[in-house]
């Protein structure tokens, strides 16, 4: 049976829904119970096609998903902008945090150290190059201005309450795991209160 040869549209539909269904997945079942044949089986294509014209790894994959999520996410952060400066950022930092209708995928510290070991060097300067910029436009959208909290750092402040959160209990031992999520509400009350205070008022 020969190949089946696709048109140029057809592979750009695949493409668009490799990574709809990766996002999916990623974010219902996380990165250890995604098997990349799983997400080829659903989209109905080949392992061999998919390293031919897509991505050359799971990482690869895995890093384009995240990127795609984005724009769900800057509407989430966009959904409450008729809030309270503090009760949106909280809104959306509480979205992101207790992810419970797996609608994000947002990685532990083991899978963030998987995606980083299995990505090329530049392809990760690539990733945290596209990193700062989404983090910049969360500063846009809450009106902070960078000269008082850069793209970096809030990039780096709101992923420690994540990171705390999702990873505790498998790689942080001396965390009680009981007291996690109130850990975590407290640091999002705290943090959206620091960054509303950073927030530009028109003079």
């Amino acid at each position: 049976m020969s190949k089946k040869a696709y048109s140029q549209q057809e592979r750009e539909q695949i493409g668009e829904k490799l990574l709809k269904v990766s996002v999916e997945m990623l974010s219902r079942k996380g990165l250890k119970e995604t098997k990349l044949q799983d997400i080829l089986q659903a989209v109905g294509i080949s392992k061999p096609f998919f390293y031919g014209s897509y991505y050359s790894s799971l990482a690869e994959l895995v890093v384009a998903a995240l990127h795609e999520q984005r724009t769900l996410l800057l509407k989430e952060a966009e959904k409450n902008a008729q809030k309270g400066a503090k009760e949106q950022i909280q809104s959306f930092l509480s979205t992101v945090t207790f992810n419970r209708e797996g609608r994000f995928f947002i990685m532990t510290q083991q899978e963030e150290l998987w995606t980083h070991r299995n990505l090329s060097q530049a392809d990760f300067e690539k990733f945290q190059q596209s990193q700062e910029h989404f983090f910049g436009q969360l500063l846009q959208i809450w009106n902070i201005p960078p000269e008082k909290c850069s793209p970096k750092e809030l990039l780096n402040l709101i992923l420690s309450v994540l990171l705390i959160h999702n990873s505790a209990a498998q790689s942080l031992p001396f965390f009680f795991e009981e007291e996690l999520e109130k850990t975590a509400q407290t640091q999002i009350e705290a943090l959206s209160a620091y960054l509303a205070g950073l927030i530009k008022t028109e003079q």
